[in-house]
């Protein structure tokens, strides 16, 4: 009845809360899932030397029994890292070991790790060490065009970098400053500072950046959200894992 005074067309009814709650855990599990199949396939594109945004685009052309999911440096929200996992927890009350889930779990939460590691190596082959860097994430909220930043995998980046000896600057137009770890981090006009960069992060795709100028300032750009897709310049390294 409540859901009926306020939304517009049918509202599905199901037979108990328990049932409604399911739905929603096994929606958000779903997209844990094939998150998690984006990601592994990245990281086999990667070594393989495919790039991974060129396979999805040409696989979600079928017009039946796909649908396109994406890698991405980990997952955010409040809702896919955790419900999966409440799930998982649940299911051992009753005596069931949510293989599938826990699987996929763990491949998301190596995402951030994975994406310092690339970043490492990206240092490395321009001569440069992450100890001392000067890293510029480009986005810390968890998707593009909100100021939503929980559980954010920007932040499990920054804790990897700053583990790595990294000095770490950011920029996100929709989270001007945040609080992490103890340490306050307030965003930085980037077009002022990204020449002093090392490596530019876009961790976040948000619409309003400047991808062109973005590439064209940076000494080196590690996009793990393809957001720079449409830039023309070899100096720019996809996320291709």
């Amino acid at each position: 009845m409540l859901y009926r005074s306020v939304l517009e067309g049918d509202v599905m009814e199901v037979s108990s809360p328990a049932v409604a709650e399911m739905e929603k855990i096994l929606e958000n599990t779903f997209r844990n899932i094939n998150i998690a199949l984006a990601n592994e396939m990245a990281l086999l594109c990667d070594r393989m030397g495919i790039d991974v945004w060129e396979v999805i685009d040409a696989a979600k052309t079928k017009p039946y029994g796909f649908m396109a999911f994406y890698p991405g440096p980990g997952l955010g929200g409040h809702c896919i890292p955790l419900d999966p996992f409440y799930l998982e927890w649940k299911a051992k009350e009753y005596d069931y070991h949510t293989k599938l889930i826990e699987t996929s779990g763990i491949i998301n939460d190596y995402m951030p790790e994975y994406v310092v590691e690339k970043t490492m190596k990206l240092l490395n082959s321009n001569k440069k060490a992450m100890n001392g860097a000067k890293v510029l994430l480009m986005g810390i909220a968890y998707k593009k065009d909100i100021d939503d930043m929980r559980e954010s995998p920007a932040l499990k980046v920054i804790d990897h970098l700053v583990e790595n000896g990294a000095e770490v600057i950011y920029n996100d137009p929709y989270v001007p400053q945040f609080k992490h770890n103890g340490n306050e981090y307030v965003s930085v006009e980037w077009e002022k500072v990204i020449t002093e960069a090392d490596i530019v992060l876009i961790t976040t795709d948000h619409s309003c950046y400047d991808y062109e100028k973005i590439v064209e300032k940076s000494p080196l750009v590690y996009d793990t959200r393809n957001g720079a897709k449409n830039v023309k310049n070899n100096r720019v390294k996809i996320f291709k894992l």
